[in-house]
């Protein structure tokens, strides 16, 4: 079990340090338009992604996914290079930071809020037809939980019994705007609860309670292909985008830092974490220096996806 969470963290930490090292990056003017850290969030998209199978699964996230692609095995090179605009990005830099497509490792974004969500439901059609035993899972935004096209997934996934996990990301916010403001019946699990799907929220304060009821609700939704709905609780520590102070949130946030309570248990266990986060730092430091000096986009590539693209006209 310890070894389990040992990696889980690792992989955790090695996100928070690359996106820190991103956070550098725009500071500095190198990142094209505003950046979505997920920091906050690496606890929980490190155990998703490594209890996944590449070969039979999927994940979809929103305009913040970043440590999903790098939880779910993408070259953390490939995916800086993405984000700064490089040739060497995952879709040679034409995609950037909120469209990351790694398809060796079954993982895509989309900048448009809830629209992972039905493109996660064709994944798991896909599986179920196909009878590859994989799932879809998608994460989503408490913002996004109100979008017409995410109710219509709920449904839709209940009706097929689809092997599809909701995992709503909630931080307490859409945009700058508090959910409670935003949402009505704020609790958004018993939303799920009426298209009959299975809903679990974690709990906030016990990180091995929250990595335990993942590990069952993943395996639930494999073993018995259907549909079920996890709420985890996300602390909001930056603003909407790298760079917003967050003045709208105050001092009402009071979900703890999932990093800091699995880094606290294993020192209690008298495991070491110091090194591993120095080394993690190094190593996403040179991964972002390495991905700016790679090369803009040559002409020959625009001209390639120019091609594609009117392919499909």
């Amino acid at each position: 079990m310890h070894g389990k969470l040992l990696a889980i963290y690792n992989d955790a930490l090695r996100i928070r340090a690359f996106e820190k090292a991103i956070g550098v990056m725009a500071d500095a003017g190198h990142v094209p338009g505003l950046v979505h850290l997920c920091l906050g969030a690496e606890v929980l998209q490190a155990t998703v992604c490594n209890a996944l199978d590449s070969k039979t699964d999927h994940v979809n996230g929103s305009h913040r996914s970043h440590g999903i692609a790098l939880a779910s095995g993408a070259s953390p090179f490939k995916v800086a290079a993405e984000i700064l605009g490089r040739e060497d990005g995952l879709s040679s830099g034409l995609g950037g930071t909120q469209h990351l497509f790694a398809p060796e490792q079954g993982m895509a974004s989309n900048g448009i809020v809830g629209a992972q969500v039905p493109l996660a439901a064709g994944a798991a059609l896909t599986a179920k037809t196909l009878g590859t035993h994989g799932i879809a899972v998608c994460f989503f935004g408490d913002a996004a939980a109100n979008q017409g096209a995410v109710l219509e997934t709920m449904n839709l996934a209940a009706v097929l019994s689809l092997p599809l996990l909701f995992i709503l990301e909630n931080n307490g916010y859409g945009l700058s705007t508090s959910s409670s403001y935003a949402s009505a019946g704020v609790n958004l699990t018993e939303r799920a609860k009426a298209f009959g799907l299975e809903s679990i929220s974690l709990p906030s304060n016990t990180i091995t309670d929250q990595i335990e009821q993942i590990h069952i609700a993943i395996n639930t939704v494999r073993t018995e292909s259907r549909p079920l709905f996890l709420e985890a609780p996300i602390p909001r520590l930056t603003g909407h985008y790298h760079g917003d102070a967050g003045n709208f949130a105050g001092d009402t946030d009071t979900v703890p830092d999932p990093l800091l309570l699995l880094r606290e248990f294993l020192d209690a266990q008298n495991i070491d974490t110091a090194s591993v986060k120095e080394q993690s730092s190094t190593e996403m430091d040179e991964v972002a220096g390495r991905a700016l000096r790679s090369q803009a986009p040559s002409p020959q590539i625009l001209d390639t996806w120019r091609s594609i693209l009117g392919a499909t006209e």
